[in-house]
C-alpha cells in the first residue's frame, strides 16, 4: 500500500511540476521591446517620441540619463531600447552610444528609477604594423589589415615634421606598435600606439609614447624631445596648395603683388584647425587686397589668432566661423572656421598666413619650436620604456601584423546600483519555477509521512481489539 501511494505523490509532483515548467514555457514575455537609432540633428528624446512612448515618462528618463551621459555628446547611429509593459509604463531604457558601453535607466519593484552603467570587459593586445607606401600612407595600412583609424592616429604623430599629403613618397617606410582592445576574438577598437617610426628619403624618427608622473601623455624622441611642435605642419585636411608664398600674378586683379601665405585648396565646409594655441584678435570680414568691382576686404571672413612670442596667424576666405569670439583662448587643434571662397576668390580654399612681429612669413619655411620636454628627473624612467618599445618595434619586422603581448581585462562595471538587466524577467522566472518544485516536494513528503502514520495508527488499532 506503502509504495503505491508513494509512486501516485511521486507521479503527481513530478506532474505538477511539468506543468508549471510548461506554463512558464508557453507564457509570452509581458515585456514590450522597442528599439531606434538616432538620425541626423535628432535628439534621443525626439527619437523616442517616434515611438509613440508617454510624452512626460520620455523626458523623465532621458534627463535621468543625461546625470551619467552627457546627451549632448550624442551621434547620429546611436542606439536605444526601451523595455514597457502593456500598461505602456517604462520599466527600462538603454542607451548605447558606442560598442563598450550601455548606460541604463531601470524601474525597481518600489517604482523608483535608477541608473547603471555596464562596460564591456575587454582584452588588450598589443601588435606590430609595418609596411611601405607605394600609392599613401593610408592605403598601405588598409592593404596591412588595418582600419582606416589607425593611419589617422599615425599621422597625428608626425603632423608637425612631415605633411602627410605632399611629402609622403614611394618607398617611405612606416613601422609601429599599437594596442588593440577585444572582447574575445572580435576587434572593438584601437588603443594608443605606444611607439611609431617613419623613414623617407630625408627623414628617420623613432617616436616614443610616455605619460609623465603629473599624468600627461605625450610622443618624445629617444632624447625626450618632445614630437609636439608649437605649429601644425598645415591647419587642415587639403587637397592641394594653389599658390605659395611669394611674388604672384593675382587671379582677379591680374597685377603682380606679394601673396604673404599659402592657399590650400579644400572642400567646401572642411574644418579649419587654430594651428597652435592663442587668444583670437579678429573675428570677421577682412581686407587684403585693393578694392575690385565695388567688392572689399579680399580675404572675406577672417579669423586671427594672437601667439606667444610674437607670431600671429591669420585664417582668411571661411565659409563661417567656429564657436570661437574674439578674446576667448583657443587650443592648437581647435576648430575655428570652415573653408569657403568669402572675400576675393576664384574657389574654395583657406589663405593661411603667419607674422613673426607683424611681418608676415613663410609657413612652409617656419623653424618650428618643441614643446616641453621629459622632465629631468623622469629621464630613467623613460629611458626604460623607449628601450622596451624599440626592441618590440625593431624585432621581427618581416611580419606585417603580428600579435606581441596579452595584457589583462581593461575595463569593468563602472557602476551598477544593481546587476539587473533586459533578460531579468527572465532569471525571476526560472527562481520562481525552483521554489514552486521545491515546495510542492516538501508537501508531499509531509503528505506521504501523514499518510504513513495514519496506517501505522490503523494498524495499531486493529491489534489492540
Amino acid at each position: 500500500m506503502k509504495k503505491y501511494i508513494l509512486f501516485i505523490l511521486c507521479s503527481f509532483v513530478l506532474f505538477s511540476c511539468g506543468n508549471v515548467q510548461d506554463k512558464k514555457a508557453q507564457e509570452p514575455d509581458p515585456f514590450i521591446y522597442k528599439s531606434g537609432s538616432l538620425e541626423k540633428g535628432e535628439t534621443l528624446a525626439k527619437a523616442m517620441l517616434k515611438e509613440d512612448l508617454d510624452n512626460v515618462m520620455v523626458y523623465k528618463l532621458v534627463n535621468k540619463l543625461d546625470s551619467i551621459y552627457n546627451l549632448r555628446r550624442s551621434h547620429p547611429g546611436d542606439s536605444f531600447l526601451v523595455k514597457i509593459d502593456t500598461l505602456d509604463v517604462i520599466h527600462e531604457l538603454v542607451y548605447i552610444p558606442n560598442k563598450i558601453n550601455k548606460y541604463r535607466v531601470i524601474k525597481d519593484t518600489s517604482d523608483v528609477y535608477y541608473t547603471q552603467i555596464d562596460t564591456l570587459k575587454l582584452t588588450k593586445v598589443t601588435q606590430h604594423c609595418n609596411g611601405e607606401i607605394t600609392t599613401s600612407l593610408y592605403q598601405a595600412m588598409i592593404d596591412a589589415g588595418e582600419g582606416g583609424a589607425l593611419p589617422v592616429m599615425f599621422t597625428q604623430i608626425f603632423q608637425w615634421d612631415i605633411d602627410f599629403f605632399i611629402d609622403p613618397q614611394k618607398g617611405d617606410r612606416f613601422n609601429l606598435i599599437y594596442e588593440q582592445y577585444m572582447d574575445g576574438d572580435k576587434f572593438v577598437k584601437y588603443g594608443e600606439i605606444r611607439s611609431a617610426q617613419y623613414k623617407s628619403k630625408n627623414y628617420s624618427k623613432i617616436a616614443y609614447f610616455y605619460t609623465n608622473k603629473k599624468g600627461i601623455s605625450k610622443y618624445y624622441d629617444e632624447k625626450g624631445v618632445s614630437f609636439q611642435k608649437a605649429f601644425l605642419k598645415s591647419p587642415l585636411n587639403y587637397k592641394r596648395i594653389t599658390s605659395y608664398f611669394g611674388n604672384r600674378t593675382h587671379p582677379i586683379t591680374r597685377k603682380v603683388r606679394l601673396h604673404n601665405g599659402v592657399d590650400y585648396a579644400a572642400a567646401y565646409g572642411t574644418p579649419v584647425e587654430a594651428s597652435a594655441d592663442g587668444t583670437i584678435i579678429h573675428r570677421g570680414w577682412k581686407g587684403g587686397h585693393p578694392t575690385i568691382n565695388g567688392r572689399t576686404g579680399g580675404y572675406g571672413k577672417t579669423i586671427m589668432i594672437r601667439h606667444t612670442n610674437g607670431y600671429k596667424t591669420l585664417y582668411g576666405h571661411l565659409s563661417k566661423y567656429g564657436k570661437y569670439k574674439v578674446g576667448t583662448r583657443v587650443e592648437q587643434h581647435d576648430i575655428i572656421g570652415y573653408v569657403g571662397s568669402t572675400g576675393l576668390s576664384t574657389g574654395n580654399h583657406l589663405h593661411y598666413t603667419i607674422y613673426y612681429h607683424d611681418k608676415a612669413i613663410n609657413p612652409l619655411k617656419l623653424n618650428n619650436v618643441s614643446g616641453p620636454p621629459v622632465p629631468k628627473n623622469e629621464m630613467k624612467e623613460f629611458k626604460t620604456e623607449v628601450e622596451r618599445l624599440r626592441t618590440l618595434l625593431l624585432s621581427d619586422t618581416t611580419y606585417t601584423t603580428q600579435k606581441k603581448e596579452v595584457t589583462e581585462i581593461e575595463s569593468e562595471v563602472i557602476l551598477s546600483d544593481t546587476t539587473s538587466t533586459l533578460n531579468d524577467s527572465k532569471d525571476k522566472s526560472n527562481r520562481i519555477v525552483f521554489y514552486l518544485i521545491l515546495i510542492i516536494m516538501i508537501l508531499a513528503l509531509v503528505i506521504i509521512r501523514l499518510i504513513i502514520k495514519i496506517n501505522r495508527l490503523k494498524k495499531e488499532k486493529i491489534q489492540l481489539k
